[in-house]
């Protein structure tokens, strides 16, 4: 692939600009720009275009093509989008004379400064400013922020989150049901297309009351409808089954407002409401032409509630008013009980309904529009007899009840009153869509779109008397387009059309996919491999919509779902988003719904990664538990020991300072007590008691075992807490009688047995490190000269090996540990060893340690000579 690297002089200033380029051919490759300012550093990702710094505007220029967005050819290999312009100012945005979009992000500049690059998640870009390597300049007041584009509204999260559910359910069923079940497919389809319109069109307000609230509500409401419009055409039986006229007029019904000139405003159901209010609908002059266009446009239940609403029922008893009613009521019956062809008529008979007669049997209902066209051909050449009386009465009336009549003859056989009401539709019209609607509704009402409604347009958009009037011509002319691709069946051109309007967006563009699936032979065309890209449209599409979602905290996980249904790069570029997402130590819960998203897609080296950046973070925040927490999530036992290494030097400096004192005291470690209730959470670890560990090397490979160290703490707080006991319920014996009660005695000695377990867990089952065994020893000789000594004879009997034999020399290990050199890189000694450190004092020091060597060989073989004498006197009583 190659990426165009365009660099671009222009200025504010009007100044003549240059342009240079030069190609990468990396899909992924670096550049640095020098400039009498700044030394950028770019990643290219994208066609970008950077334009130098101009010294009379003093700014920056990054953007990108416009094009480039929505192009087929852009590149989209991950969740990073193409750089946006950065220029003094506030975040802002627009489009130059070169179609260039403009997004802007204020960065202030120091002389001889470095200005670093590096994309941060979705549409976002991370800047910071750094000292020159070169110049050594700038940096003394770095500065950094944030450039975000494309961001989404409030009403679009909404919709984002109303809307994951929905396709994730659709892309479950699609993978259940292969690709040869079709019926249960188009099912499926048509429930998540309702669900998504369900969503689009649930804060839309009502049209007739005002235009959208703001310009993201307008654009929702742009998407419900063109939503709805290619429902009806590729998924909605209604279009191909004759019913597409009436399907059509209820789409209008319900956004037609968005042809008006103030798009989003339904300015005829506004009218028709106004006047349903008024005490005199027939002074308004309004009032006969917006009666005309309800009927033109097939909103008949608004028509008869406004015909109603003429004052002419109100005076059945004025002589002067029979004339009136006699005209009204006859153009009232007809629309009353035209017939209907609609697949809400639910049988074969026809069913009366407030706004006629409804049926869904092609036979009965021509049978029927015939009859009701033979009436309104008869009134409609009797139309001078009949409001003969209403023009001395009312011409205005008369006008207006002979233009309703006038558009009913539309059907009709004979030529010479189509010509009349096709030529009166025109001039009634707004624009073409309206003159389109009606001659649906009143001349073609079982049409097949994809056989005749391309003739159709083409022969309404080619009236002469047809006036564009109160309407939005742009969107009129997308429209057209859109209607023609949609009629043709045409899928690769619907979709090119949404693609490149600015009235559907990516989350538009992104599930419209679906419901242009359900053509056959359109996944065929849909599922081709872009060769740029490696997967298809969709996917592409899909990773822009992930890539917006991407950079707000609100909408991240959803980028995560729709990236797990990318086939091609939706793994490498969830990895990508979960290694670029800013989470703080404080945001746990976030944190933990991204390692939850990872784990469920199967990226166990991203979730490691970040569990593995937010404990680094912890611990340079001094929190050491949560830091811990982390690498225990990133399975990072190396991480973890070196976390807690500073801590175990304090317990192994406490033990040695110990030495020689053979006091029970608990040492002061509030450190260790802040990690419990981590240390309470660690996996049991496998014993090793009872294995017969005699030599060095055995002992050393106990210790490979994970989470050494925290076991180590863990069992080492539990000793502290068992000596804390026996030291507290000593205290309370010494305080009290000199004889002590049986009572006493008991739980005195089931407080020293308490703390046999967590030694030899240290000690037997090698949680000790190999530097902290002798002190450890040396620190619980208290426990072996007790009376109440917990240790069998075989306990003191594995200890004894480990330090070495009572009568031989000690193990080697035993040796390194007297001489110091476990302790040299901690730079720990025994209590009175450093003042002998001195290589005059090493024979003292050596001395010293051989001293505590023998205590403790001492007390172990005084304590193997009570577990024999316990255990032999058990024996016998047994």
């Amino acid at each position: 692939m190659h990426l165009t690297f365009k660099v671009k002089r222009a200025h504010k200033c009007g100044r003549s600009s240059q342009t240079a380029r030069c190609d990468h051919k990396a899909p992924l490759s670096w550049s640095l720009l020098r400039t009498c300012r700044y030394i950028i550093n770019v990643q290219l990702q994208s066609p970008l275009a950077v334009e130098t710094l101009c010294d009379e505007c003093d700014c920056w220029h990054l953007c990108r093509p416009a094009s480039a967005a929505r192009s087929a050819k852009a590149p989209a290999l991950a969740v990073i989008a193409a750089m946006a312009l950065i220029v003094a100012g506030n975040v802002n945005g627009g489009v130059n004379e070169d179609a260039v979009e403009l997004l802007s992000c204020c960065v202030p500049a120091a002389p001889g400064s470095r200005l670093h690059f590096s994309w941060g998640t979705g549409t976002e870009a991370r800047l910071c400013e750094v000292q020159s390597t070169q110049t050594s300049s700038g940096g003394q007041d770095p500065f950094g922020a944030i450039c975000n584009w494309t961001v989404l509204g409030i009403e679009q999260r909404r919709i984002a989150h109303e809307i994951a559910p929905v396709y994730k359910t659709l892309r479950k069923r699609l993978q259940q049901l292969g690709t040869t079940r079709q019926q249960e497919r188009k099912e499926a389809l048509i429930t998540y297309s309702e669900g998504v319109l369900e969503a689009l069109a649930a804060n839309v307000n009502d049209a007739a009351a005002g235009p959208p609230e703001s310009d993201e509500m307008l654009h929702v409401a742009y998407e419900a409808g063109l939503w709805e419009l290619l429902h009806l055409f590729f998924l909605s039986d209604e279009a191909t089954e004759g019913f597409f006229a009436e399907a059509f007029a209820s789409w209008f019904g319900q956004h037609g407002g968005l042809f008006n000139s103030n798009p989003g405003f339904n300015k005829l159901l506004a009218e028709a409401r106004r006047m349903l209010q008024m005490q005199r609908v027939d002074t308004d002059p309004a009032y006969w032409p917006t009666l005309q266009h309800l009927v033109l446009t097939g909103q008949v239940e608004a028509a008869l509630d406004l015909l109603t609403q003429h004052p002419a029922y109100d005076a059945l008893q004025d002589p002067d008013m029979a004339a009136k009613v006699a005209a009204l009521e006859s153009v009232y019956q007809l629309l009353r009980v035209v017939p209907r062809y609609t697949r809400a008529g639910g049988s074969s008979s026809g069913r009366l309904a407030g706004t006629g007669t409804l049926t869904d049997d092609v036979v009965l209902f021509s049978q029927e529009r015939a009859a009701w066209r033979q009436r309104v051909d008869e009134l409609w050449e009797g139309r001078e007899q009949l409001l003969a009386d209403l023009k001395k009465l009312d011409a205005q009336a008369a006008r207006g009840l002979a233009g309703i009549l006038c558009l009913l003859v539309a059907g009709s056989d004979k030529e010479h009153h189509v010509y009349t009401s096709f030529q009166f539709m025109a001039q009634l019209s707004h624009n073409w869509v309206e003159l389109l609607l009606g001659m649906l509704l009143w001349k073609y009402p079982t049409l097949q779109p994809q056989l005749h409604l391309r003739n159709l347009v083409t022969k309404v958009k080619a009236v002469p008397a047809l006036c564009t009037r109160q309407s939005d011509e742009e969107f009129l002319d997308f429209f057209e387009q859109l209607v023609i691709a949609a009629c043709d069946q045409e899928v690769q051109s619907v979709a090119s059309l949404c693609t490149t309007t600015p009235y559907c967006s990516l989350q538009f563009v992104t599930h419209i996919y679906d419901v242009l699936r359900a053509l056959p032979g359109a996944d065929r065309i849909i599922s081709r491999p872009l060769p740029h890209l490696g997967g298809d449209q969709a996917e592409m599409y899909t990773l822009n919509y992930a890539e917006s979602l991407a950079g707000s905290a609100a909408t991240w996980q959803l980028a995560a779902e729709y990236l797990a249904w990318c086939p091609v790069h939706g793994a490498p570029v969830l990895e990508i988003l979960l290694d670029r997402s800013l989470f703080v130590v404080q945001d746990e819960q976030s944190a933990l719904k991204a390692l939850a998203l990872a784990h469920r897609h199967g990226l166990t080296a991203a979730a490691h990664g970040l569990a593995r950046r937010l404990g680094m973070a912890a611990a340079q925040s001094g929190r050491l538990g949560v830091a811990l927490q982390w690498m225990m999530r990133a399975h990072d036992p190396a991480h973890c020991a070196e976390l807690v290494s500073p801590l175990i030097a304090k317990v192994q400096q406490a033990m040695l300072d110990q030495a020689g004192n053979y006091q029970l005291t608990p040492l002061e470690l509030p450190e260790l007590y802040d990690l419990e209730p981590l240390l309470l959470q660690l996996p049991a670890q496998i014993s090793t008691t009872g294995m017969g560990l005699s030599t060095p090397k055995q002992y050393e490979g106990v210790q490979s075992r994970a989470y050494q160290e925290l076991h180590f703490l863990h069992a080492f707080m539990r000793l502290q807490q068992a000596l804390q006991e026996v030291l507290q319920l000593q205290q309370s014996a010494s305080s009290g009688a000199e004889r002590q009660p049986n009572q006493q005695q008991q739980a005195l000695a089931a407080a020293y047995a308490g703390v046999r377990e967590p030694v030899v867990d240290l000690l037997l089952d090698g949680l000790a490190p190999a530097a902290l065994r002798l002190p450890l020893l040396s620190y619980i000789v208290p426990v072996f000269e007790s009376m109440y000594m917990p240790f069998s004879r075989m306990d003191v009997l594995q200890m004894l090996q480990m330090l070495g034999s009572v009568t031989g020399g000690l193990p080697a290990l035993a040796s390194a540990v007297l001489a110091g050199t476990h302790t040299a890189a901690l730079g720990l000694r025994w209590p009175a060893v450093a003042e002998a450190a001195a290589p005059d004092g090493a024979d003292a020091a050596d001395r010293l340690q051989s001293q505590h060597v023998n205590d403790v060989q001492l007390a172990l073989c005084r304590s193997l000579a009570k577990a024999h004498v316990v255990e032999a006197s058990l024996k016998a009583v047994a």
